[in-house]
């Protein structure tokens, strides 16, 4: 009994290390992030978000001394407040190397407690970081004598609207305290940099750190993108989401690969169909419709496998094209189509999921590589973990925007199975054809096919 009682003893102390502390035993950075590490170790079967959240802190497994131990404990019982004898039973069991025994949900709820505190930059250890070299461009001093890193962004987004509007309210505020104030992310929405092209050629000269993106400019700065928005590869959310929790590290390692650090997987949500003249529902309707493309080679592809002659137009000319008529139809997001006004032109949506189309912020590797290691850590912890929420809030605006275009007085129209089956057939070939032009390999279009049969298997009703 008295041994079970030491053990539990050791393991309250190790507690410490979810809240910081301004005392003499205040722990810094590096002892904090050894501490991440050592917790990391001690789960011997990450699910696929923790492997994504942790991923630059995991390697070989860390052992503490007697003496970080106590350190440790002194430098918690010091600084914690606020959490009832439970929570430090809970938290002090987490802490001590026995994440095995918790679901993954608990352990995302201690990690976060956790990683909050051990992630933490205090005045003293932002000091280290004022004259970093080849980023004092960005570098802005504020009136207090503080200073900020300043990362330039752009996006096409309208300014408040969609996750434009959750990049304001959600990713600014969160990155900007979760780096205490190194970092902050400084925009330009509604296209005043151009388009998706003109960003990333922005960001490849060094006017633009980095910028949020539609699918179509994910997939040109990273073509393996491609993948998630073939058309009829989703048929709900509840699949995008499964899918996005086993391959979140291979999408971000994708785009290292090309150049770019992936800070956020968001979306546009499932597009749908809208025309000025006629129901489209048929190959035939598609014929005789003049549709818009742009969005790339994979909708240019797949529109005149439905039929149509599509006109490539460059998203900053889609709204004129469509008043004066040059065109009719396109395929793209609610939220866009709302923005834009364009729900007092277009007579008619189908809301068919033909496809899916992600979004996402981006950073060059340039610009990532000169941040501390601490405030990546940070940052990468707090978008992942606010990733599923965004994208939540994201489809949420988009069914609200269907909603109020169908109430202005746009037609609904709906397809029968039939007739969906035919897009169907008509759009399948389109997948292997995109691998073979090196989009994405085979071996990862047969994953993701594996995946969804698995999860549909699983979740038949």
């Amino acid at each position: 009994m008295k041994c079970k009682k030491l053990v539990r003893i050791l393991c309250l102390c190790l507690v410490l290390f979810f809240i910081g502390s301004t005392s003499a035993f205040a722990l810094t950075i590096q002892e904090k992030l050894k501490a991440a590490r050592f917790l990391i170790g001690s789960i011997s079967n990450p699910t696929p978000l923790e492997k994504a959240k942790f991923a630059g802190l995991m390697g070989s497994t860390i052992k503490l001394t007697p003496q970080e131990k106590e350190k440790f404990t002194k430098a918690y019982m010091e600084a914690s407040s606020g959490l009832t004898p439970l929570e430090k039973e809970k938290i002090a069991k987490y802490l001590a190397g026995s994440a095995d025994d918790f679901s993954p949900k608990e352990r995302e709820k201690y990690s976060d407690m956790f990683m909050e505190y051990a992630l933490a930059i205090s005045p003293q250890e932002k000091s280290q970081y004022a004259n970093l070299p080849g980023v004092q461009h960005i570098k802005k001093i504020k009136p207090n004598g503080d200073y900020t890193y300043m990362v330039k962004m752009a996006t096409l987004a309208p300014d408040g609207v969609g996750w434009a509007a959750q990049i304001k309210d959600v990713i600014n505020p969160g990155i900007y305290k979760a780096t205490s104030g190194l970092i902050t992310l400084d925009w330009y929405y509604g296209g005043t940099m151009g388009d998706d092209q003109d960003i990333l050629a922005k960001m490849r000269n060094g006017q633009l750190q980095g910028g949020g993106f539609t699918g179509h400019g994910l997939v040109i700065a990273c073509p393996e993108m491609a993948l998630m928005e073939l058309p009829f590869l989703f048929n709900n959310y509840d699949e995008v989401e499964y899918v996005y929790s086993i391959l979140r590290p291979r999408i971000s390692q994708w785009f290292e690969k090309r150049g770019y650090h992936l800070v956020l997987l968001a979306e546009q949500d499932f597009d749908q169909l809208y025309s000025t003249r006629m129901e489209i529902r048929t190959t035939e309707d598609f014929k005789k419709s003049r549709f818009l493309t742009w969005y790339g080679p994979l909708e240019e592809r797949s529109l005149k496998a439905l039929g149509a002659s599509p006109l490539p137009i460059r998203v900053p000319e889609v709204a004129a094209s469509i008043r004066t008529g040059v065109c009719d139809a396109f395929i793209g997001p609610a939220l866009w189509a709302v923005g834009t006004q364009m729900y007092t032109i277009m007579k008619y949506i189908n809301a068919l999921h033909i496809r899916y189309s992600p979004a996402g912020g981006i950073i060059t590797n340039q610009t990532w590589n000169l941040m501390p290691k601490e405030a990546q850590l940070a940052i990468d912890y707090f978008v992942i973990s606010a990733e599923k929420e965004f994208r939540q809030k994201v489809r949420a605006g988009n069914e609200k925007c269907i909603k109020s275009m169908i109430k202005y007085g746009m037609k609904e129209v709906k397809m029968t199975p039939a007739e969906i089956d035919v897009f169907r057939k008509r759009l399948m070939p389109v997948w292997d054809e995109f691998a073979e032009k090196g989009y994405y390999s085979k071996a990862e279009l047969a994953e993701v096919k594996a995946l969804l049969a698995e999860y549909r298997a699983r979740n038949k009703k």
